[in-house]
């Protein structure tokens, strides 16, 4: 097994890890996103930015497997996968972006599009109809983009599928199945380029329980009461993901 005291962290730096992991795992599990944005920064401070980005993305691999089915059950699967493919197929495009384009630039304006749209969802707008295919279609393709060109795929896409008239239980699975392949293709790119070492899964192996738990805590209270919260707590978490990406990039 992988020897921790190799890392040289202190003991706070260890427990302001075991609690990001956790609260990671929370919103994972509430929210069907949010772990990422919050558990990278954190994990790439105390130990390496490569480090930070594969160890999520290892630890995503059993809490996939724990939230697909009940999401595969719960969603619609007809209506992500015209958003999943475009997620995917603009991926490479935006790594493409990371030489032509400043990161920081593109996070800025995604992020400012993302706060408008959250002040007209949380203004109690919904928008007449069903939300149309080309519109899942930009909203995936930007996501890809921007997970390729600055590692922050997440809240374009769900964005656009808080707007559809969908309610929590259909919208939060939704979330989670096209989560789960952006999560599932970015770490098939990093074992392409060679990002994941034997030495990182085994430390990967010690966040397992505390994340997978948190997971299963927070679908838990969805389940039981959560429901009620889910938009409030998505739009907050959407609002300060785009806040602290323009704060940060500025």
């Amino acid at each position: 097994m992988f020897d921790l005291s190799s890392l040289e962290l202190s003991y706070i730096e260890l427990i302001i890890c075991i609690i990001t992991v956790a609260l990671g795992g929370f919103l994972r599990g509430f929210l069907g996103f949010g772990a990422a944005l919050l558990m990278v920064p954190v994990l790439s401070t105390i130990l390496t930015p490569v480090m930070g980005l594969v160890i999520m993305y290892l630890v995503e691999v059993p809490t996939i497997i724990y939230l697909m089915p009940p999401a595969i059950k719960q969603g619609s699967i007809k209506t992500i996968i015209p958003m999943v493919i475009a997620l995917l197929s603009t991926i490479p495009i935006g790594f493409y972006f990371v030489v032509a384009i400043e990161p920081e630039i593109i996070r800025i304006v995604i992020s400012v599009l993302v706060i408008s749209m959250v002040g007209l969802l949380a203004s109690g707008w919904k928008p007449k109809g069903e939300i149309k295919l080309w519109t899942m279609v930009l909203g995936g393709g930007a996501s890809g983009l921007v997970n390729g060109a600055a590692g922050v795929g997440g809240p374009p896409f769900v964005t656009v599928l808080m707007a559809r008239n969908d309610n929590a239980i259909i919208t939060r699975a939704n979330i989670i199945l096209t989560l789960g392949c952006m999560s599932l293709f970015t770490l098939g790119t990093q074992i392409f380029y060679g990002m994941v070492t034997l030495d990182l899964i085994k430390i990967s192996l010690y966040t397992f329980p505390i994340y997978v738990g948190f997971t299963w805590f927070g679908a838990r209270y969805f389940n039981q009461s959560g429901a009620e919260y889910f938009k409030k707590g998505a739009l907050i978490m959407l609002l300060s993901i785009a806040l602290i990406t323009i704060i940060i990039n500025l």
